[in-house]
Order: structure tokens, then sequence, then C-alpha cells
């Protein structure tokens, strides 16, 4: 069930803030990722360009399963669940890079430096639905990405191939897909899908205090979201941008329960993080605790160089 959502500031600090939210037996930590090269699936080792830090979890005793990062380029990925709906092909394609989904967030943060490089070779890449280094799943996902430009790109792989959102509102959460999202929000939002009468009838909402609360469905925390964003007046600084968004996904975060040990199906939102491309710079909390951790991804590469390592 996880939510995430980009913020720019008048100060020209560009965040992309999300929940990690994934089934209770999974233990994530801050990574950072600074090596020559990673390992891919189906297409062999590739060169690291951009090193980049973000939330990770090891999916067996050497491979590192990343779900977000901050490269030192200063672009920003999520990867979200978007089960039901995403689609890859069964068998590799010749003349094409073949990923499966796990590789695909490496690809983006450690081979690129901007929105438009990803955009430029996504049609040279496809999405195959097999195994990845470790474990026995393909995971269904769909990724949200930011740069330093403030631009947002939604990449949702459906039935239609490789959808590219360019013109999104910069908020998604899991399934359904991103139009299915939009339609609910302008129905909530007495129907009208103009951007300029979203933000109007959501300010509205925020002014009144009527924001609709998100419940444990990914639909109502798209709303929430996304309501709390368009409604707001934007961030004087960076400061008052992350503390926005720790807010909001505080607030569509989903608790932690002992019985969930028993069901291991649940969800819970394991972490916090917010990604700042502009100074790239990453922020984790864990559910458990209110300390914030912050990481200077240049200040990580001068001291862990040639090095994939957990940072707390």
């Amino acid at each position: 069930m996880c939510t995430s959502l980009t913020i720019q500031s008048n100060n020209h600090h560009v965040l992309l803030g999300r929940t990690m939210d994934f089934p209770v037996e999974a233990k994530w930590h801050p990574t950072l990722i600074n090596q020559t090269s990673y390992q891919t699936a189906l297409a062999g080792k590739r060169p690291l360009k951009y090193p980049y830090v973000g939330g990770g979890r090891h999916e067996s005793r050497t491979d590192i399963l990343m779900a977000d990062g901050v490269n030192i380029a200063g672009l920003s990925c999520a990867e979200l669940m978007f089960p039901l709906k995403a689609h890859y092909l069964a068998n590799e394609v010749p003349e094409k890079l073949n990923l499966t989904p796990q590789d695909f967030l490496p690809w983006v943060l450690g081979e690129h430096d901007s929105i438009e490089a990803v955009k430029n070779e996504l049609p040279a890449v496809a999405l195959i639905g097999k195994d990845w280094l470790a474990g026995q799943e393909v995971f269904a996902f769909h990724w949200i990405l930011t740069d330093q430009t403030g631009q947002t790109l939604i990449i949702e792989p459906t039935q239609n191939g490789m959808e590219i959102i360019a013109d999104s509102i910069g908020v998604l959460t899991n399934s359904p897909t991103y139009p299915e999202h939009m339609w609910r929000l302008a129905k909530e939002l007495n129907g009208s899908s103009n951007k300029e009468s979203l933000v109007q009838q959501s300010r509205r909402l925020v002014l009144n205090q009527q924001i609709p609360a998100a419940t444990n469905t990914p639909t109502s925390r798209f709303l929430e979201a996304a309501i709390v964003k368009l409604g707001n007046s934007p961030a004087p600084n960076q400061f008052v941008a992350r503390n926005r968004l720790f807010n909001v996904l505080n607030a569509v975060a989903i608790p932690y329960q002992q019985t969930m040990n028993d069901h291991p199906n649940f969800n819970y939102t394991h972490y916090i993080s917010i990604l700042d491309s502009t100074s790239q710079t990453y922020f984790f909390k864990y559910h458990d605790d209110t300390q914030v951790f912050s990481f200077s991804l240049p200040q990580l590469i001068a001291n862990y160089p040639n090095t994939a390592k957990f940072l707390a």
C-alpha cells in the first residue's frame, strides 16, 4: 500500500517522498550503492555510472533489492507495487536490453542523470516477467521519478506496453493505473479533470479541513495525498517541504501490529523516506522509531568508495 508524491519548494529544491509498505518478513535499511558495476538477472553486469543512496534489503547473502533512491546527478526514483495491472513480456526480446522488474530501478538510477535520459532509452528496454537474481517471485511494479528540473515521470508497464506519463500531478500509490486514480480524484472533486479546477477544489477542502481521510486502500491514499499536495500553497524552502511530506506520509502510513507476524501477506509501513534531488540527500525513518536519519550522498561516496553498504 505504498504512497508517494513529489514537491518543489520556492527555493528550487525538488523532493520525492514515499512510504515503503511490504510484507512483514522484510527488513529494510538505508543503503549506499557505490560500486563500479551492478549485476542484472538477464543482461549480465552493467556499469554503474551514478552511485545512489536509497532503501534496500538483502534478498540473499549478496543481492540487495532496492526500493527507491537518489543518485549523484539528482535523479530520484521509487518503485511501488502494481498488482493485477503490471504486464511483462514472457520471453526476452532480441536487440533489446532485457530487464526483470527488480532490475529496472538500478538501471534507472545507476545509468542515467535525468528524466530525459531515461525517456530517451526506454524504447530499447524490455521488461521480462522472470525471476530476479534471488527469490522466486516476479514483483508487480510501477515507478515514479523526478530530477533537479522538477519534472515528474510515471512509468507503468501495462497491456499497452511501457506507458510514460509526463504530465502527472506527481502523486502515485499502488494499483489501479494512474489514469484510473485521476478519474477518481476528478469525481471526488466534482467531476472536473482540469488541473486548475482540481487545485481550486483541493484548496477549498484544505482550508475547510475537509480532506477525506485515507483508509487501507490505494485509491483513498491517492486522494488524500493529491488533495493535500494540490490544496497547499508552495513550500517556501526545503525544510517546510520535507516536513509537509513527512506529515502527509505519516497520515497514510500503515502502523505495525504484533498480530501481523501471524499473517505474512499483511503489509505495514516499514519506513518513510524523502529524497532531495537538489542536494542529493536521503532522509529515512523506520516505522518503530522517531529518529530521522539523514545521508548526504556526496559525503557517502567520499567516505565509502567502491562498496554497497547498509548505513543504519
